[in-house]
């Protein structure tokens, strides 16, 4: 019995000996990954079904080309057929066998498969414009999610300072030097900002659960992200070049493709004014007992259009009305685009401006907190006096914070509306 156990016992420290310290080691290890804006766009893009069934139809339209393509060849079919003759005298049967080639003259001479190659260019600047928006949906929460951090960090500083200067409170209560109203005045802020922090908590949870199932993530547990400190480049000032910026936005793109593919269709028109040209051979066997026999047949034809009662021309015209309502969508797109522009450099040039006034705001409410404190300390002040210039000084911070999210938020959507999201990736 006591040899049983003594082998077990081994077996036991042994396991614990190799297995024991990998064990640990993994546990050690084991941290939560901490994620970048970069990784979040990129892992956003990789995980999104709708560029995902951008990818397919892009490859549906060029399986389209591919049998467009394959028509521009002559098309190859085989035919058999069986026929009875019932004359007077008698009677006789004939089967036949025939290969037919069919040649469209008009979809080789004009290589219509362009039209379907438009179409993939159109396809591939749907799914462009639609990586643009993921981008700038994961960037703005990503933002967000940042922007409820920091700002219940000081929520949370606030908090503790409270929670000290109530314990203060407390002692001089019990010793008589202050009334009752100090305290309540203090437990009521503190409720206050217990409040906010619920409220920031929930804000942050609905953004940070957003970015999780945007990036492929089934929940939001080990999920953290990286801290930033603003844009490493700014944007160039003054913004010059407008039109060169605009002109490569994804959407305008699309328009002009569509314009592009339109005009071609013209090409189908005149394909069909062209012949089909066919070609047959066969062998028939023939039955007929007064005949010469069997025989082998060959032929050459043509089916060549004449008059389609004007069918072409309104074709073309369509074409034309259709041409110019795609010109003139276009040119409303590019004013939409114009004046976002213009409203997104002001907002950054607005915002700046704020920011800088807000620096010189918050020195001097630190400023007005301390002397609050001192005052307060030495009975030259309230209570609620302190309490107010404590609540003025977590507003400003917060309303820094608040505005340097949207001065951020400006830079973004600058650069996504420039097709410049490489840039947007800098933000640190």
């Amino acid at each position: 019995m006591k040899k049983s156990h003594l082998i077990i016992s081994g077996f036991v420290l042994i396991f614990l000996l190799f297995f024991g310290p990998v064990n640990i080691l993994k546990a050690q290890t084991v941290q939560t990954k901490s994620y970048s804006l970069t990784d979040c766009i990129d892992l956003a893009i990789k995980n999104s079904y709708q560029l995902q069934t951008d990818s397919l139809l892009s490859k549906t339209i060029q399986m389209q080309v591919n049998q467009e393509q394959a028509s521009y060849y002559p098309q190859i079919s085989g035919a058999l057929g069986f026929s009875g003759l019932f004359l007077s005298p008698y009677t006789f049967g004939q089967h036949y066998l025939q290969a037919i080639a069919d040649w469209d003259l008009g979809k080789f001479w004009y290589k219509t498969s362009a039209i379907k190659q438009k179409q993939i260019e159109r396809q591939e600047a749907i799914k462009q414009q639609n990586q643009l928006e993921i981008t700038g949906v994961i960037t703005g929460l990503y933002l967000d999610v940042q922007q409820n951090d920091f700002e219940l960090q000081i929520l949370n500083s606030r908090l503790e300072y409270l929670y000290r200067h109530l314990d203060i409170l407390s002692v001089l209560w019990k010793a008589g030097t202050i009334n009752q109203l100090d305290i309540l005045q203090t437990q009521s802020t503190v409720n206050k900002v217990k409040e906010a922090v619920l409220q920031k908590e929930v804000e942050g949870s609905e953004a940070k659960y957003a970015m999780a199932r945007l990036m492929g993530f089934d929940s939001d547990s080990g999920f953290d992200l990286t801290k930033i400190n603003g844009f490493e480049t700014p944007p160039a000032n003054p913004f010059d070049g407008e039109e060169v910026y605009l002109q490569n936005y994804p959407q305008l793109i699309t328009i002009q493709k569509e314009y592009e593919t339109e005009l071609l269709r013209k090409r189908e028109v005149k394909a069909s004014l062209l012949p089909h040209v066919q070609a047959f051979s066969g062998y028939t066997f023939d039955g007929d007992p007064t005949g010469d026999g069997s025989f082998v047949m060959l032929g050459l034809g043509a089916t060549i259009p004449i008059y389609q009662w004007k069918k072409n021309d309104y074709r073309l015209q369509e074409i034309d009305i259709t041409s110019e309502a795609i010109q003139t969508k276009k040119q409303n797109v590019e004013r939409e685009l114009s004046i976002r522009y213009g409203q997104i450099v002001k907002q950054i040039q607005q915002y700046k401006r704020i920011l800088d006034f807000q620096q010189e705001k918050i020195a001097n409410d630190e400023k007005t907190a301390q002397v609050a404190e001192i005052n307060y300390k030495a009975g030259l002040s309230t209570n609620l006096d302190f309490l107010i210039a404590q609540q003025t000084l977590t507003e400003t911070k917060m309303q820094i914070n608040t505005v340097r999210n949207r001065y951020l938020k400006s830079i973004a959507a600058f650069y996504l509306l420039t097709n410049q999201t490489e840039k947007i990736k800098n933000i640190k």
